[in-house]
């Protein structure tokens, strides 16, 4: 063989490889960053970390390990919030208190949902790194929010540790929370697809002076570690990363977007979405309606980057997500929903929806309003409401956006 002929192979190889390895095999999260400037920010500290086993750095050691022991700050507490810190404990359960590592851990979910003045006065700064979703209603960004509200009220100096929104951060989809529907499944204004990281979120917090205390506005002493090579239009499969599950129903990024595209419209109990199976939001299924037409209504959808595959059971259907799509996926959720009560209304009487129900989905969708336009059968109305709020926020969070 040649050297010319080697020289040949070598070169188109050295060329090729890039496009088929990871491009993002540079990208550093804020806890790497953090590890490559030997943890100076906590130099002589004592630390309280927020963090669960999906907190992870891109080498997938978990965050708590480096905290441990380290030689640089003292760890002397470990918050952890809904779904525990081993991210087994179902959605809306109570997560007890407990210790890891011989380090006392303190639920955020349990009695408490902001660490409290004793749990603060064991700390002298404190360190958030929580796997986002970038959906509004996955607790992890009320929990900052508390997390925050403590800081400001304590004088407790906070570090974010950044991390990519798995969805994007281009993807911004859905109405933004009404004021009165403020709940711990929708704690501050933004739509419900926020295309975010969660140190974006924590700015605009700050920024925006939503952190209040008896009537006054409050700041957090906050300090953002940048992630390094993270760019906006990444989804999560273009980081090179693995996905850690970081609740029992978002076991991988399809089950992100079915919760995006699903979630709210599954408040109201009345389908089957395949919650607690091995492939969690990514089924539709209808009960007590007429085959062909449901058949038919599922043919008539377009909803680019979503697939409807109809399975062996009877009214049911698997839903599979295209990774790269812009998906306007609440939209569309609220669309099948509007498109469902159309063609089913007899599914919406009220004596078949808990009243329980009705109240979840009106807090996690942020508002009364689109329940009110079910019942009055009003389309237009509703259709208008999806993205109510939008336009403002786009300009309140192209203050905060640090990636481009």
């Amino acid at each position: 063989m040649s050297k010319s002929f080697i020289f040949v192979v070598f070169f188109i190889l050295a060329s090729v490889i890039p496009y088929f390895c990871p491009a993002q095999s540079k990208l550093l999260l804020g806890i790497d960053v953090l590890i490559k400037d030997d943890f100076k920010i906590l130099q002589g500290k004592r630390v309280g970390l927020v963090a669960n086993s999906a907190s992870r750095t891109s080498t997938q050691k978990m965050t708590v390990e480096y905290f441990v022991h380290n030689p640089n700050f003292t760890l002397t507490a470990i918050f952890t919030p809904e779904h525990g810190f081993f991210t087994t404990i179902p959605a809306g359960e109570s997560v007890p208190d407990d210790s890891i590592y011989g380090v006392p851990l303190f639920s955020l979910y349990g009695n408490n949902r902001k660490p409290t003045p004793y749990q603060l006065s064991l700390v002298d700064i404190i360190v958030f790194d929580l796997q986002d979703i970038g959906v509004r209603s996955y607790t992890y960004i009320s929990t900052l929010f508390k997390v925050m509200e403590a800081c400001a009220e304590f004088d407790i100096p906070l570090v974010i540790l950044d991390r990519p929104n798995p969805l994007g951060g281009n993807l911004v989809d859905g109405n933004v929370t009404d004021w009165e529907k403020i709940s711990f499944v929708s704690i501050i204004p933004i739509p419900y697809l926020h295309g975010c990281t969660i140190g974006e979120i924590a700015l605009m917090i700050n920024g925006e002076g939503w952190l209040k205390s008896n009537g006054t506005t409050r700041k957090c002493n906050l300090t953002i570690v940048k992630m390094e090579g993270w760019k906006r239009d990444f989804k999560w499969e273009q980081t090179g990363l693995n996905w850690f599950q970081t609740s029992p129903n978002v076991k991988t990024t399809k089950s992100i977007r079915g919760l995006a595209f699903l979630g709210p419209i599954g408040e109201l109990s009345l389908f089957n979405l395949g919650v607690g199976t091995q492939n969690p939001f990514q089924k539709f299924e209808v009960h007590n309606v007429n085959s062909r037409k449901l058949d038919s209504l599922i043919t008539s959808l377009k909803f680019d980057g979503i697939v409807f595959r109809k399975t062996a059971k009877k009214n049911s259907y698997f839903i599979d997500f295209e990774a790269n799509a812009d998906a306007k996926l609440y939209t569309y959720g609220m669309l099948l929903l509007l498109e469902t009560w159309k063609n089913f209304p007899h599914l919406f009487k009220l004596e078949r929806i808990k009243t329980k129900s009705i109240e979840m989905f009106k807090k996690v969708t942020g508002t009364d309003t689109l329940w009110q336009c079910l019942l009055d059968g009003n389309e237009k109305k509703f259709k208008s409401a999806l993205n109510k709020g939008l336009d403002e926020f786009l300009l309140i969070r192209s203050k905060y956006l640090m990636y481009k």
